[in-house]
Protein backbone atom coordinates (compact mmCIF):
# COMPACT_ATOMS: atom_id res chain seq x y z
CA UNK A 1 0.00 0.00 0.00
CA UNK A 2 2.83 2.26 0.95
CA UNK A 3 4.85 1.71 -2.54
CA UNK A 4 1.46 2.44 -3.93
CA UNK A 5 0.77 6.02 -2.43
CA UNK A 6 4.50 6.56 -3.14
CA UNK A 7 4.04 5.63 -7.11
CA UNK A 8 0.69 7.99 -6.71
CA UNK A 9 2.20 10.34 -5.62
CA UNK A 10 5.43 10.45 -8.14
CA UNK A 11 2.89 10.45 -11.15
CA UNK A 12 1.48 13.24 -9.39
CA UNK A 13 4.44 15.14 -9.38
CA UNK A 14 5.22 14.85 -12.63
CA UNK A 15 1.89 15.85 -13.90
CA UNK A 16 1.41 18.99 -11.69
CA UNK A 17 5.34 19.75 -12.85
CA UNK A 18 3.79 20.96 -16.35
CA UNK A 19 0.01 22.42 -15.41
CA UNK A 20 -0.89 25.36 -13.83
CA UNK A 21 -3.65 26.29 -11.04
CA UNK A 22 -7.04 27.70 -11.91
CA UNK A 23 -8.33 30.48 -10.08
CA UNK A 24 -10.59 28.06 -7.87
CA UNK A 25 -8.57 26.38 -5.32
CA UNK A 26 -4.80 24.82 -5.39
CA UNK A 27 -6.92 21.41 -5.38
CA UNK A 28 -8.05 22.39 -8.92
CA UNK A 29 -5.77 21.90 -11.86
CA UNK A 30 -6.13 21.41 -15.25
CA UNK A 31 -4.85 19.75 -18.07
CA UNK A 32 -4.27 19.60 -21.65
CA UNK A 33 -5.59 15.95 -23.15
CA UNK A 34 -7.27 14.54 -26.60
CA UNK A 35 -10.22 12.75 -27.28
CA UNK A 36 -10.28 9.83 -29.28
CA UNK A 37 -10.06 11.78 -32.85
CA UNK A 38 -6.89 14.29 -31.42
CA UNK A 39 -9.01 16.97 -30.65
CA UNK A 40 -7.26 19.02 -28.17
CA UNK A 41 -8.73 19.72 -25.29
CA UNK A 42 -8.57 21.24 -21.66
CA UNK A 43 -9.53 19.04 -18.42
CA UNK A 44 -10.02 20.02 -14.59
CA UNK A 45 -8.84 17.35 -11.83
CA UNK A 46 -10.19 17.96 -8.31
CA UNK A 47 -7.16 16.49 -6.37
CA UNK A 48 -8.16 17.18 -3.30
CA UNK A 49 -8.54 13.84 -2.18
CA UNK A 50 -4.82 12.49 -3.49
CA UNK A 51 -3.60 16.12 -2.21
CA UNK A 52 -4.75 14.67 1.58
CA UNK A 53 -3.75 11.25 1.07
CA UNK A 54 -0.61 12.20 -0.11
CA UNK A 55 -0.01 14.88 3.21
CA UNK A 56 -1.36 11.60 5.08
CA UNK A 57 1.03 9.27 3.93
CA UNK A 58 3.96 11.66 4.83
CA UNK A 59 3.03 12.91 8.23
CA UNK A 60 2.57 9.11 9.10
CA UNK A 61 5.99 8.28 7.76
CA UNK A 62 7.33 11.04 9.97
CA UNK A 63 5.65 9.85 12.90
CA UNK A 64 6.98 6.10 11.70
CA UNK A 65 10.76 7.41 11.67
CA UNK A 66 10.39 9.89 15.07
CA UNK A 67 9.05 6.58 17.12
CA UNK A 68 11.41 4.67 15.70
CA UNK A 69 14.04 6.39 16.38
CA UNK A 70 13.05 6.95 20.07
CA UNK A 71 12.56 3.11 20.44
CA UNK A 72 16.20 2.98 19.14
CA UNK A 73 17.39 5.55 21.59
CA UNK A 74 15.32 3.35 24.52
CA UNK A 75 17.17 -0.41 23.06
CA UNK A 76 20.85 1.25 23.08
CA UNK A 77 19.57 2.32 26.99
CA UNK A 78 18.81 -1.15 27.61
CA UNK A 79 21.89 -2.57 26.39
CA UNK A 80 23.86 -0.53 28.30
CA UNK A 81 22.21 -1.31 31.48
CA UNK A 82 22.21 -4.67 33.44
CA UNK A 83 18.32 -4.58 34.85
CA UNK A 84 16.33 -7.05 35.59
CA UNK A 85 13.04 -8.48 32.96
CA UNK A 86 10.40 -6.40 34.33
CA UNK A 87 11.85 -3.42 33.57
CA UNK A 88 12.88 -3.85 30.23
CA UNK A 89 8.74 -5.19 30.06
CA UNK A 90 8.12 -1.95 31.41
CA UNK A 91 10.28 -0.24 28.96
CA UNK A 92 8.81 -1.99 25.81
CA UNK A 93 4.99 -0.94 27.05
CA UNK A 94 6.37 2.28 27.06
CA UNK A 95 7.48 2.21 23.80
CA UNK A 96 4.20 2.19 22.61
CA UNK A 97 2.80 5.11 24.60
CA UNK A 98 5.46 7.53 24.85
CA UNK A 99 4.39 10.87 26.69
CA UNK A 100 6.22 14.41 27.06
CA UNK A 101 6.65 13.38 31.11
CA UNK A 102 8.97 9.98 29.98
CA UNK A 103 11.60 11.52 32.25
CA UNK A 104 9.33 11.76 35.21
CA UNK A 105 7.75 8.67 34.27
CA UNK A 106 11.37 6.50 34.76
CA UNK A 107 12.50 8.09 37.71
CA UNK A 108 9.33 7.36 39.44
CA UNK A 109 9.50 3.94 38.39
CA UNK A 110 12.63 3.31 39.62
CA UNK A 111 11.86 4.96 42.47
CA UNK A 112 8.73 2.65 43.08
CA UNK A 113 10.90 -0.14 42.33
CA UNK A 114 13.89 0.72 44.55
CA UNK A 115 11.63 0.66 47.91
CA UNK A 116 9.65 -1.87 46.26
CA UNK A 117 12.76 -4.55 46.40
CA UNK A 118 14.06 -3.10 49.52
CA UNK A 119 10.63 -3.79 51.42
CA UNK A 120 10.55 -7.49 49.78
CA UNK A 121 14.08 -8.35 51.11
CA UNK A 122 13.43 -7.19 54.13
CA UNK A 123 10.49 -9.50 54.68
CA UNK A 124 12.18 -12.53 52.88
CA UNK A 125 15.22 -12.49 55.27
CA UNK A 126 13.36 -10.79 58.48
CA UNK A 127 15.86 -7.91 59.11
CA UNK A 128 15.70 -7.03 62.93
CA UNK A 129 17.28 -3.82 61.94
CA UNK A 130 20.16 -2.47 59.44
CA UNK A 131 23.05 -4.34 61.10
CA UNK A 132 21.52 -7.66 59.60
CA UNK A 133 21.69 -6.04 56.06
CA UNK A 134 24.98 -7.54 54.16
CA UNK A 135 27.52 -4.70 54.51
CA UNK A 136 29.27 -5.64 51.19
CA UNK A 137 25.65 -5.34 48.78
CA UNK A 138 23.51 -3.12 50.42
CA UNK A 139 23.96 0.83 49.91
CA UNK A 140 22.84 3.37 52.45
CA UNK A 141 18.88 4.01 52.26
CA UNK A 142 15.54 3.66 53.11
CA UNK A 143 14.88 -0.47 54.46
CA UNK A 144 11.95 -2.36 56.11
CA UNK A 145 12.95 -4.42 59.10
CA UNK A 146 10.77 -6.66 61.65
CA UNK A 147 12.16 -5.52 65.49
CA UNK A 148 11.79 -9.58 67.11
CA UNK A 149 7.88 -9.69 68.17
CA UNK A 150 7.34 -6.02 67.03
CA UNK A 151 5.29 -5.26 63.54
CA UNK A 152 7.82 -3.80 60.52
CA UNK A 153 8.29 -0.01 59.72
CA UNK A 154 10.65 1.90 57.62
CA UNK A 155 14.27 3.05 58.91
CA UNK A 156 17.26 4.27 56.77
CA UNK A 157 20.14 2.13 57.48
CA UNK A 158 23.67 3.81 56.99
CA UNK A 159 25.83 1.09 55.43
CA UNK A 160 29.20 3.15 55.26
CA UNK A 161 30.29 5.03 58.26
CA UNK A 162 32.34 2.93 60.37
CA UNK A 163 31.58 -0.19 58.65
CA UNK A 164 28.16 0.12 58.26
CA UNK A 165 25.03 -1.98 59.47
CA UNK A 166 23.55 1.78 61.55
CA UNK A 167 19.87 2.10 62.08
CA UNK A 168 19.24 5.86 62.05
CA UNK A 169 16.92 7.89 64.71
CA UNK A 170 17.90 11.17 64.57
CA UNK A 171 19.16 13.84 61.93
CA UNK A 172 19.45 17.56 61.04
CA UNK A 173 20.16 18.88 58.68
CA UNK A 174 18.20 22.23 56.99
CA UNK A 175 15.72 23.01 60.05
CA UNK A 176 13.09 22.22 57.74
CA UNK A 177 11.38 20.33 60.02
CA UNK A 178 10.42 21.32 63.39
CA UNK A 179 11.96 19.51 66.60
CA UNK A 180 10.10 21.36 68.70
CA UNK A 181 6.93 19.12 69.10
CA UNK A 182 4.95 17.22 72.24
CA UNK A 183 4.89 14.29 74.17
CA UNK A 184 2.97 12.09 71.43
CA UNK A 185 5.33 13.36 68.41
CA UNK A 186 8.02 12.38 70.23
CA UNK A 187 7.06 8.88 71.03
CA UNK A 188 5.47 7.78 67.45
CA UNK A 189 7.93 9.51 65.77
CA UNK A 190 8.27 12.53 62.79
CA UNK A 191 9.80 14.29 60.09
CA UNK A 192 11.52 12.65 57.17
CA UNK A 193 13.54 9.60 57.56
CA UNK A 194 15.47 10.43 54.06
CA UNK A 195 16.04 14.13 55.24
CA UNK A 196 15.48 15.24 58.54
CA UNK A 197 13.16 13.23 61.47
CA UNK A 198 13.05 11.08 64.92
CA UNK A 199 12.33 7.84 64.70
CA UNK A 200 10.28 7.26 67.84
CA UNK A 201 10.98 6.43 71.38
CA UNK A 202 8.41 3.23 71.11
CA UNK A 203 10.65 2.35 68.36
CA UNK A 204 14.16 2.79 70.02
CA UNK A 205 12.53 0.88 72.95
CA UNK A 206 11.65 -2.04 70.11
CA UNK A 207 14.89 -2.12 68.77
CA UNK A 208 17.35 -1.74 72.19
CA UNK A 209 15.24 -4.39 73.86
CA UNK A 210 16.92 -6.95 71.26
CA UNK A 211 20.16 -7.13 71.82
CA UNK A 212 23.22 -5.03 72.65
CA UNK A 213 24.07 -2.02 70.93
CA UNK A 214 26.05 1.06 70.48
CA UNK A 215 25.30 4.22 69.98
CA UNK A 216 27.36 6.46 67.43
CA UNK A 217 26.84 10.79 67.25
CA UNK A 218 28.08 12.56 63.93
CA UNK A 219 28.60 16.39 64.20
CA UNK A 220 29.07 18.85 62.22
CA UNK A 221 29.11 22.82 62.49
CA UNK A 222 28.90 25.60 59.92
CA UNK A 223 32.40 26.23 59.39
CA UNK A 224 32.86 22.31 57.95
CA UNK A 225 34.50 21.19 61.32
CA UNK A 226 33.47 16.83 62.06
CA UNK A 227 33.47 15.02 65.36
CA UNK A 228 31.67 12.22 66.74
CA UNK A 229 31.27 10.66 69.67
CA UNK A 230 30.60 6.72 70.26
CA UNK A 231 28.90 4.61 73.20
CA UNK A 232 29.35 0.91 73.77
CA UNK A 233 26.15 0.52 75.63
CA UNK A 234 22.48 2.31 74.44
CA UNK A 235 19.88 1.19 75.65
CA UNK A 236 16.28 3.23 76.04
CA UNK A 237 13.52 1.96 78.50
CA UNK A 238 9.40 1.68 77.47
CA UNK A 239 6.99 4.41 78.32
CA UNK A 240 6.29 3.02 81.97
CA UNK A 241 9.86 4.96 82.54
CA UNK A 242 9.47 7.62 80.27
CA UNK A 243 11.87 6.25 78.10
CA UNK A 244 14.98 6.23 80.56
CA UNK A 245 18.48 6.39 78.87
CA UNK A 246 21.37 4.32 79.41
CA UNK A 247 24.35 5.54 77.74
CA UNK A 248 27.98 4.14 78.66
CA UNK A 249 31.89 3.55 77.22
CA UNK A 250 32.18 6.71 75.16
CA UNK A 251 35.37 7.22 72.28
CA UNK A 252 36.21 9.25 70.22
CA UNK A 253 36.48 12.97 68.86
CA UNK A 254 33.69 15.04 70.26
CA UNK A 255 33.89 14.94 74.20
CA UNK A 256 31.62 13.03 76.55
CA UNK A 257 28.50 15.26 76.44
CA UNK A 258 26.30 12.28 77.24
CA UNK A 259 27.26 11.07 80.37
CA UNK A 260 25.55 14.11 81.98
CA UNK A 261 22.26 12.84 80.82
CA UNK A 262 22.81 9.18 81.38
CA UNK A 263 19.95 7.53 83.74
CA UNK A 264 17.07 10.63 82.77
CA UNK A 265 13.82 10.08 81.47
CA UNK A 266 12.61 11.78 78.46
CA UNK A 267 10.62 15.14 78.36
CA UNK A 268 8.87 17.47 76.35
CA UNK A 269 7.30 20.97 76.11
CA UNK A 270 3.52 19.01 77.79
CA UNK A 271 5.52 16.46 79.78
CA UNK A 272 7.97 17.60 81.69
CA UNK A 273 9.81 16.97 84.89
CA UNK A 274 13.04 18.05 84.67
CA UNK A 275 12.35 21.78 86.13
CA UNK A 276 11.32 23.45 83.04
CA UNK A 277 14.06 22.18 80.49
CA UNK A 278 12.33 21.00 77.37
CA UNK A 279 10.49 24.51 77.23
CA UNK A 280 13.41 26.53 78.16
CA UNK A 281 15.33 24.62 75.48
CA UNK A 282 12.61 23.88 72.76
CA UNK A 283 13.37 20.43 72.67
CA UNK A 284 12.26 16.94 73.43
CA UNK A 285 15.73 15.49 75.19
CA UNK A 286 16.64 13.29 78.48
CA UNK A 287 16.84 16.85 79.84
CA UNK A 288 18.84 16.57 83.31
CA UNK A 289 18.47 19.95 84.91
CA UNK A 290 19.38 20.86 82.23
CA UNK A 291 21.86 19.68 79.25
CA UNK A 292 25.52 19.73 78.28
CA UNK A 293 24.17 18.41 74.84
CA UNK A 294 20.78 19.00 73.13
CA UNK A 295 20.47 17.66 69.49
CA UNK A 296 16.92 18.48 69.33
CA UNK A 297 16.72 21.48 70.45
CA UNK A 298 15.97 25.08 67.91
CA UNK A 299 17.95 24.70 64.58
CA UNK A 300 19.22 28.57 64.40
CA UNK A 301 22.29 28.44 62.14
CA UNK A 302 25.48 29.57 62.74
CA UNK A 303 25.39 31.30 66.45
CA UNK A 304 26.20 30.45 70.28
CA UNK A 305 23.07 29.36 71.66
CA UNK A 306 21.95 27.12 74.49
CA UNK A 307 18.11 26.68 72.65
CA UNK A 308 19.96 25.57 69.71
CA UNK A 309 21.62 22.09 68.61
CA UNK A 310 24.59 21.58 70.98
CA UNK A 311 27.28 19.43 72.54
CA UNK A 312 28.92 21.38 75.34
CA UNK A 313 32.06 19.10 75.00
CA UNK A 314 32.97 20.04 71.74
CA UNK A 315 31.99 23.32 70.33
CA UNK A 316 30.30 25.06 73.63
CA UNK A 317 27.37 27.27 73.05
CA UNK A 318 27.75 27.22 69.25
CA UNK A 319 25.01 25.17 67.38
CA UNK A 320 25.56 22.69 64.72
CA UNK A 321 24.74 22.52 61.39
CA UNK A 322 24.21 18.58 61.30
CA UNK A 323 23.76 15.88 63.51
CA UNK A 324 22.54 12.38 63.17
CA UNK A 325 22.37 9.70 65.85
CA UNK A 326 22.46 6.13 65.13
CA UNK A 327 22.90 2.98 66.75
CA UNK A 328 23.79 -0.96 65.58
CA UNK A 329 23.66 -4.51 67.64
CA UNK A 330 26.70 -5.76 68.42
Amino acid sequence: MEKCLLFIGLICSVLLAGVKSTNTGDDLVETPVVDNQNVPLLAMFDMTKVNKRIMEYISDTFEMKMSNLVKMKLEEVLLSLKIDEDVKQYIENMKGNLTLNIKKEIKDYFDDMKQNSTDDISEAHNHRDCSDLDRKKFRSGVYKIFPEGKAGFNVYCDMETDGGGWTVFQRRQDGKVDFYRGWTEYVKGFGDIKTEFWLGNDKLNDLTSQGNYELRVNLMDFNGDKAYAKYSTFYIGDQSTNYILTVNGYSGTAGDALKFHNTQAFWTKDKDNSGGCAEAYKGGWWYAHCHHTNLNGLYIGNKKDTKGIRWWQWKGDQSMKTSSMMIRRI
